[in-house]
């Protein structure tokens, strides 16, 4: 089987005479040419371009000022008759054919990928629905003045305890309270829950360092306003979850919504890119301690 390739960078027809390499000119008059170039664009981390120069050490030397101002990263291998320099750019908006071409980096356009992880992570037993739930008819039985709070103050007492701190209340009646003492007794005071984070990774040049200011006091969104803010596509949107239909899952005076919990910037030796994570985190957050949905 027979393999026929071609040139991406000079494409010719049958009887044209291939071109010729083009003659670049750094600081001084000092000539050099381009031997290749190699895109890359199918790893997730955007498109950065590599470029191989042949020339004199001395072209080449005077050559990487352009290439540095430009954000290109170099490196000389000056062994042989001829120095040969490798020089890698990233970013959307290099033109190939000129990459030290003078571009606002603000104007860059990033490429763009989004991971959903799990987190898995430790929650009182207080928090389970069917606790929260007992606790809510503990305070509305008991009347006046009795707060959930002193269902859970009670339980704690007691679970520390054990043999001269009963339980003021009914254990018939709220027979979760005492099953509740008997774990607190021995230690057993969580258990294993799971939330969604959702994390944006952005890729620049290496011009574009992006750097990120936090906010002194941060806000929570709903998936809706997020969305929205950010400009997620669909697909995205589709993905994420929403807040739960059993009220007891949500705590008063919170909501199911998301906070921006990573904000960070990293510079990737490799490919010559910035890299920024972003990540959000879907929990009951407490509208307490966090604006909810804050207009812009």
């Amino acid at each position: 089987m027979a393999t026929i390739k071609t040139s991406t960078l000079y494409p010719t027809s049958i009887g044209t005479p291939a071109p010729q390499p083009t003659l670049y000119s750094s600081v001084g008059g000092l000539a050099y040419i381009e031997v290749s170039r190699q895109y890359n664009n199918g790893d997730g981390t955007g498109r950065y371009i590599t470029y191989k120069y042949r020339g004199s050490k001395d072209a080449l030397r005077a050559a990487s000022v352009d290439w540095v101002n430009a954000g290109g990263k170099y490196q000389i291998n000056e062994d042989g008759p001829y120095s040969e320099a490798t020089v890698t750019y990233a970013g959307s908006q290099i033109d190939p054919n000129n990459p030290t071409a003078p571009v606002d980096p603000f104007q860059e356009e990033p490429t763009v990928r989004f991971e959903f992880r799990t987190e898995y992570l430790d929650a009182s037993l207080f928090a389970l629905p069917f606790v929260r739930a007992e606790a809510k008819r503990f305070a509305s039985t008991l009347g006046t003045g009795a707060t959930e709070a002193d269902y859970f103050s009670a339980i704690k007492l007691a679970g520390e305890d054990p043999k001269n701190n009963k339980l003021t209340f009914s254990e018939s009646q709220f027979p979760l309270a005492a099953q509740l003492v008997l774990r607190l007794a021995r230690g057993q005071d969580s258990f294993q829950t799971s939330r969604v984070s959702l994390t944006r990774i952005s890729s620049f040049s290496a011009r574009n360092g992006l750097p990120a200011t936090p906010p002194i006091i941060s806000s929570v969104y709903s998936g809706e306003v997020l969305a929205a803010r950010n400009g997620f596509p669909a697909a995205v949107q589709t993905m994420m979850p929403k807040p739960p239909a059993d009220p007891n899952l949500t705590p008063d005076g919170t909501v199911w919504s998301w906070l921006k919990t990573n904000d960070s910037t990293s510079l990737i030796i490799k490919t010559n890119q910035v890299e920024r994570n972003e990540t959000w985190t879907f929990a009951a957050w407490d509208l307490f301690a966090y604006p909810y949905n804050p207009p812009t």
